[in-house]
Protein backbone atom coordinates (compact mmCIF):
# COMPACT_ATOMS: atom_id res chain seq x y z
CA UNK A 1 0.00 0.00 0.00
CA UNK A 2 1.24 3.12 -0.27
CA UNK A 3 2.54 5.86 1.97
CA UNK A 4 -0.88 7.32 3.00
CA UNK A 5 0.96 10.69 4.89
CA UNK A 6 2.22 11.30 0.94
CA UNK A 7 -1.05 10.74 -1.26
CA UNK A 8 -0.72 14.84 -1.05
CA UNK A 9 2.19 14.65 -3.63
CA UNK A 10 -0.39 13.31 -5.94
CA UNK A 11 -1.26 16.46 -7.78
CA UNK A 12 2.20 17.09 -8.13
CA UNK A 13 3.30 14.16 -9.24
CA UNK A 14 0.67 14.61 -11.56
CA UNK A 15 1.92 18.05 -12.74
CA UNK A 16 5.50 16.75 -13.44
CA UNK A 17 4.39 14.49 -15.44
CA UNK A 18 2.81 17.22 -17.73
CA UNK A 19 5.78 19.17 -17.14
CA UNK A 20 8.10 16.45 -18.83
CA UNK A 21 5.60 15.76 -21.63
CA UNK A 22 5.39 19.00 -22.48
CA UNK A 23 8.67 18.88 -23.44
CA UNK A 24 8.19 16.24 -25.58
CA UNK A 25 6.33 18.53 -27.37
CA UNK A 26 8.68 21.10 -27.40
CA UNK A 27 11.31 18.41 -29.15
CA UNK A 28 9.85 18.96 -32.66
CA UNK A 29 11.18 21.93 -32.66
CA UNK A 30 14.64 20.99 -31.56
CA UNK A 31 15.70 18.98 -34.95
CA UNK A 32 16.00 22.23 -36.53
CA UNK A 33 17.15 24.97 -34.51
CA UNK A 34 17.22 27.99 -36.76
CA UNK A 35 20.46 30.78 -36.18
CA UNK A 36 19.77 33.37 -33.49
CA UNK A 37 17.51 35.83 -34.00
CA UNK A 38 15.01 33.84 -35.64
CA UNK A 39 11.27 33.44 -33.65
CA UNK A 40 8.24 31.97 -34.34
CA UNK A 41 4.52 32.64 -32.78
CA UNK A 42 2.05 29.87 -32.13
CA UNK A 43 -1.73 28.75 -30.63
CA UNK A 44 -2.34 26.22 -28.97
CA UNK A 45 -5.88 24.99 -28.75
CA UNK A 46 -6.71 22.53 -26.07
CA UNK A 47 -9.96 20.03 -25.46
CA UNK A 48 -10.13 18.07 -23.10
CA UNK A 49 -13.07 15.74 -22.71
CA UNK A 50 -16.71 18.39 -22.74
CA UNK A 51 -14.64 21.00 -21.18
CA UNK A 52 -14.43 24.49 -23.09
CA UNK A 53 -11.83 24.56 -25.59
CA UNK A 54 -9.19 26.64 -24.51
CA UNK A 55 -6.52 29.31 -26.95
CA UNK A 56 -3.33 30.27 -25.23
CA UNK A 57 -0.45 31.84 -27.61
CA UNK A 58 3.00 30.11 -27.58
CA UNK A 59 6.62 31.75 -28.27
CA UNK A 60 9.88 30.37 -29.46
CA UNK A 61 12.77 32.62 -29.95
CA UNK A 62 16.56 31.52 -30.52
CA UNK A 63 19.82 33.15 -29.16
CA UNK A 64 23.59 32.77 -29.30
CA UNK A 65 24.49 30.20 -26.84
CA UNK A 66 28.14 30.22 -26.87
CA UNK A 67 30.41 27.28 -26.80
CA UNK A 68 29.91 24.17 -24.40
CA UNK A 69 32.90 21.67 -24.24
CA UNK A 70 33.78 22.70 -27.77
CA UNK A 71 30.67 22.60 -29.66
CA UNK A 72 28.39 25.82 -30.78
CA UNK A 73 25.59 26.11 -28.65
CA UNK A 74 22.09 27.88 -28.87
CA UNK A 75 19.44 29.10 -26.83
CA UNK A 76 16.03 27.84 -27.48
CA UNK A 77 13.43 29.81 -25.57
CA UNK A 78 9.73 28.59 -24.85
CA UNK A 79 7.80 31.74 -23.78
CA UNK A 80 5.79 31.31 -21.27
CA UNK A 81 5.47 28.40 -19.44
CA UNK A 82 4.93 26.52 -16.10
CA UNK A 83 7.72 24.26 -15.08
CA UNK A 84 8.62 21.67 -12.35
CA UNK A 85 5.32 22.87 -10.31
CA UNK A 86 6.23 26.55 -10.52
CA UNK A 87 3.06 28.94 -10.01
CA UNK A 88 4.18 31.02 -11.75
CA UNK A 89 4.19 31.43 -15.79
CA UNK A 90 7.98 32.73 -17.31
CA UNK A 91 9.74 31.96 -20.44
CA UNK A 92 12.19 28.43 -20.32
CA UNK A 93 15.42 28.52 -22.04
CA UNK A 94 17.43 25.70 -22.56
CA UNK A 95 20.95 25.18 -23.62
CA UNK A 96 21.47 22.99 -26.83
CA UNK A 97 23.86 21.86 -29.33
CA UNK A 98 23.62 23.94 -32.85
CA UNK A 99 23.41 20.56 -35.01
CA UNK A 100 21.15 18.78 -32.74
CA UNK A 101 20.07 16.11 -35.13
CA UNK A 102 16.78 14.00 -34.74
CA UNK A 103 18.28 11.50 -32.32
CA UNK A 104 19.19 14.15 -30.08
CA UNK A 105 15.78 15.56 -29.98
CA UNK A 106 13.76 12.68 -29.35
CA UNK A 107 15.63 13.22 -26.04
CA UNK A 108 15.36 16.93 -25.54
CA UNK A 109 15.74 17.59 -21.89
CA UNK A 110 19.13 15.24 -21.64
CA UNK A 111 20.53 17.02 -24.84
CA UNK A 112 20.43 20.32 -23.02
CA UNK A 113 23.89 21.42 -21.39
CA UNK A 114 21.26 23.76 -18.53
CA UNK A 115 17.65 24.69 -18.23
CA UNK A 116 17.10 27.91 -16.68
CA UNK A 117 13.69 29.24 -15.68
CA UNK A 118 13.37 32.96 -15.34
CA UNK A 119 10.70 32.89 -12.84
CA UNK A 120 9.54 36.33 -11.67
CA UNK A 121 9.94 35.10 -8.10
CA UNK A 122 13.86 34.32 -8.85
CA UNK A 123 15.56 32.12 -11.90
CA UNK A 124 16.82 28.90 -11.14
CA UNK A 125 18.73 26.66 -13.41
CA UNK A 126 19.42 22.81 -13.97
CA UNK A 127 22.40 20.61 -14.96
CA UNK A 128 22.45 17.37 -16.99
CA UNK A 129 23.27 15.89 -13.45
CA UNK A 130 20.64 18.14 -11.68
CA UNK A 131 18.08 16.07 -14.19
CA UNK A 132 19.59 12.56 -14.23
CA UNK A 133 19.51 12.90 -10.06
CA UNK A 134 15.24 14.17 -10.47
CA UNK A 135 14.72 11.51 -13.26
CA UNK A 136 15.81 8.84 -10.48
CA UNK A 137 14.37 9.94 -7.75
CA UNK A 138 10.85 10.19 -9.33
CA UNK A 139 11.29 7.51 -11.52
CA UNK A 140 11.09 9.62 -14.77
CA UNK A 141 11.48 7.40 -18.08
CA UNK A 142 10.73 9.55 -21.83
CA UNK A 143 10.25 7.78 -25.12
CA UNK A 144 10.15 10.40 -28.10
CA UNK A 145 9.59 8.74 -31.71
CA UNK A 146 9.07 10.66 -35.04
CA UNK A 147 8.78 9.03 -38.25
CA UNK A 148 7.66 10.28 -41.89
CA UNK A 149 4.18 9.51 -43.09
CA UNK A 150 4.77 6.48 -45.55
CA UNK A 151 2.66 9.17 -48.21
CA UNK A 152 5.25 11.21 -49.25
CA UNK A 153 3.25 13.75 -50.76
CA UNK A 154 3.64 17.35 -50.06
CA UNK A 155 0.72 18.66 -48.15
CA UNK A 156 -0.32 21.98 -48.82
CA UNK A 157 -1.61 24.04 -45.49
CA UNK A 158 -3.24 27.34 -45.10
CA UNK A 159 -2.45 29.04 -42.56
CA UNK A 160 -3.76 33.03 -42.34
CA UNK A 161 -2.73 34.33 -45.79
CA UNK A 162 0.18 32.20 -45.68
CA UNK A 163 0.34 28.49 -47.95
CA UNK A 164 2.70 25.84 -47.39
CA UNK A 165 4.23 22.77 -48.62
CA UNK A 166 4.42 20.19 -46.18
CA UNK A 167 5.54 16.71 -45.16
CA UNK A 168 4.03 14.79 -42.86
CA UNK A 169 4.93 13.02 -39.69
CA UNK A 170 3.94 10.48 -37.04
CA UNK A 171 4.66 11.92 -33.82
CA UNK A 172 4.46 9.27 -30.67
CA UNK A 173 5.81 9.92 -26.94
CA UNK A 174 5.74 8.09 -23.59
CA UNK A 175 6.41 9.47 -20.16
CA UNK A 176 6.04 7.94 -17.44
CA UNK A 177 6.81 9.12 -13.70
CA UNK A 178 6.91 6.43 -10.86
CA UNK A 179 7.52 7.53 -7.73
CA UNK A 180 8.07 5.18 -4.74
CA UNK A 181 4.73 6.90 -2.82
CA UNK A 182 1.96 7.30 -5.26
CA UNK A 183 0.52 5.10 -8.19
CA UNK A 184 2.15 5.78 -11.67
CA UNK A 185 1.70 8.24 -13.91
CA UNK A 186 1.91 7.81 -17.89
CA UNK A 187 1.03 9.87 -20.34
CA UNK A 188 0.98 8.59 -23.86
CA UNK A 189 0.83 11.81 -26.90
CA UNK A 190 0.13 10.08 -30.73
CA UNK A 191 -0.57 12.59 -33.63
CA UNK A 192 0.50 14.05 -36.68
CA UNK A 193 3.64 17.19 -37.29
CA UNK A 194 3.50 19.34 -40.11
CA UNK A 195 6.95 20.25 -41.51
CA UNK A 196 7.70 22.82 -44.50
CA UNK A 197 11.68 22.69 -44.34
CA UNK A 198 12.00 25.72 -46.10
CA UNK A 199 10.65 27.80 -43.26
CA UNK A 200 13.07 28.26 -40.07
CA UNK A 201 11.39 26.47 -37.07
CA UNK A 202 9.80 23.96 -39.99
CA UNK A 203 6.96 23.08 -37.28
CA UNK A 204 3.92 24.90 -39.07
CA UNK A 205 1.09 22.84 -37.40
CA UNK A 206 0.94 19.57 -35.02
CA UNK A 207 -2.16 17.90 -33.86
CA UNK A 208 -2.13 15.35 -30.98
CA UNK A 209 -3.83 13.13 -28.41
CA UNK A 210 -2.69 12.52 -24.91
CA UNK A 211 -3.71 10.02 -22.65
CA UNK A 212 -3.00 10.58 -18.99
CA UNK A 213 -3.14 7.39 -16.94
CA UNK A 214 -3.41 7.31 -13.58
CA UNK A 215 -3.79 3.74 -11.76
CA UNK A 216 -7.27 2.91 -13.02
CA UNK A 217 -8.20 6.72 -14.17
CA UNK A 218 -7.70 7.27 -17.79
CA UNK A 219 -8.38 11.24 -19.53
CA UNK A 220 -7.92 12.44 -22.91
CA UNK A 221 -6.83 15.85 -23.78
CA UNK A 222 -7.01 16.78 -28.00
CA UNK A 223 -4.37 19.58 -28.64
CA UNK A 224 -4.04 21.49 -31.75
CA UNK A 225 -0.91 23.92 -32.54
CA UNK A 226 -0.80 26.40 -35.53
CA UNK A 227 1.54 28.59 -36.55
CA UNK A 228 0.81 32.31 -36.50
CA UNK A 229 3.88 34.36 -37.39
CA UNK A 230 7.60 34.29 -38.17
CA UNK A 231 10.41 36.57 -38.06
CA UNK A 232 14.11 36.94 -37.57
CA UNK A 233 14.54 40.14 -35.72
CA UNK A 234 14.80 39.31 -32.07
CA UNK A 235 17.87 40.56 -30.97
CA UNK A 236 17.68 40.62 -26.99
CA UNK A 237 20.43 39.66 -25.13
CA UNK A 238 20.75 35.69 -24.00
CA UNK A 239 19.49 34.70 -20.59
CA UNK A 240 22.14 35.71 -18.03
CA UNK A 241 20.74 35.50 -14.86
CA UNK A 242 21.02 31.89 -14.28
CA UNK A 243 19.76 32.36 -10.39
CA UNK A 244 20.01 29.45 -8.19
CA UNK A 245 21.02 26.01 -8.28
CA UNK A 246 18.65 23.64 -9.03
CA UNK A 247 17.19 22.15 -5.40
CA UNK A 248 14.48 18.91 -5.66
CA UNK A 249 12.69 21.10 -2.31
CA UNK A 250 11.82 23.91 -4.63
CA UNK A 251 9.55 21.68 -6.88
CA UNK A 252 8.66 19.95 -3.64
CA UNK A 253 7.46 23.19 -1.97
CA UNK A 254 7.05 25.86 -5.22
CA UNK A 255 7.36 29.44 -4.78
Amino acid sequence: MKNKPMRHLLPLWALWVSTFSASAQWSIFAEKIPTPGHWANYQMERTKGQEPTTVSNLRLSVHDGGVVNGQPHLWLTVDSVEWLGSKSKAPLHFLLPANLNREGAYKFLESSAEILFSDPKGPWHMTPDDLSALAKRVGYKCTNKITPDPDQTLEELNLGNQKYKCSRLKMESYTIIDPPVVAKQTIIIRGDVWRDESKPFSVIQAKWTEKYISGSKISTEEKNLKLLAQGDNDKPNPPTDHGDDFSFWRVIFPH
